[in-house]
């Protein structure tokens, strides 16, 4: 056979045929947009789909599950559902959504990872998920919650609707293609502000309950709109005390 790098370079399309092995160690010709699989519950395993995603490196993928999908009437790794067996949910009707521990492309090797970990890092953060075929049907949360659902491989994650397009849709009015919604990140770092006017006035230690999940940075200034510097103590990362020489009252800005 002759060097690679005499072969002339060509782009690829949907007719185009590619050489590999399957499962069972036989030798086809594999097309682009065919697939070889028999039963709809296998992922279509046999078609090749290029996605270019341009998204937070936190993001993960997952089937929307169907339960007339491949005959599966229980929720399968690497899927998300509201009930476990809706077709189609508003985005807006969601408030808690069960997602599988195993995103969609760990689910399909045969030692999936799990995704536990950085899935509770969305909790207290602005969030989307949307359709990965269609950018326009998406919906933003705040996370509010991650807990697992009993001994299962399932969490439910709470959330509170800020706004959208659209529905969480199972095949896309079809039974036997699930579509794959991504969840990212969405929207600028959160930020807080503190009025100690409304907090029992002035003081010498202001303690400030924000909530960021961060160890925020702090400006202070007085009701005159003077910038003044204290000493501030970051008890964790949801709380701060800020201490002066003597008692004031203004804002502090926290992001």
């Amino acid at each position: 056979m002759a060097r690679i790098s005499t072969y002339a370079v060509d782009t690829l399309d949907a007719n185009d045929k590619l050489l590999g092995t399957d499962q069972g160690g036989a030798t086809k010709n594999f097309k682009i947009n065919s697939s070889t699989s028999s039963s709809p519950g296998s992922d279509n395993s046999g078609s090749i789909t290029n996605y270019i995603v341009e998204a937070d490196s936190r993001a993960l993928a997952f089937l929307f599950h169907n339960a007339t999908y491949g005959g599966k009437g229980s929720m399968q790794p690497g899927t998300i559902n509201v009930t476990g067996t809706a077709t189609t949910k508003a985005f807006s009707a969601v408030t808690t959504l069960k997602v599988s521990k195993f995103p969609h492309a760990t689910a399909i090797q045969s030692n999936p990872n799990t995704a536990v970990d950085i899935l509770g890092e969305y909790v207290t953060q602005r969030i989307k998920w949307s359709d990965i075929n269609n950018p326009n049907i998406y919906g933003i949360y705040e996370c509010t919650a991650f807990v697992q659902d009993g001994s299962t491989d399932f969490y439910d994650m709470g959330l509170t609707y800020i706004s959208g397009n659209g529905n969480f849709m199972a095949g896309n009015n079809s039974s036997t293609t699930p579509d794959i919604y991504l969840l990212e990140l969405f929207g600028t770092d959160k930020d807080f502000t503190y009025n100690r006017n409304n907090n029992g006035g002035a003081n010498s230690t202001w303690s400030i309950q924000h909530n960021l999940n961060k160890y925020p940075s702090v400006t202070i200034t007085t009701n005159a709109g003077e910038q003044v510097q204290a000493n501030i103590s970051h008890t964790n990362k949801n709380n701060l005390t800020i201490t002066f020489s003597g008692s004031v009252s203004g804002y502090a800005y926290l992001n």
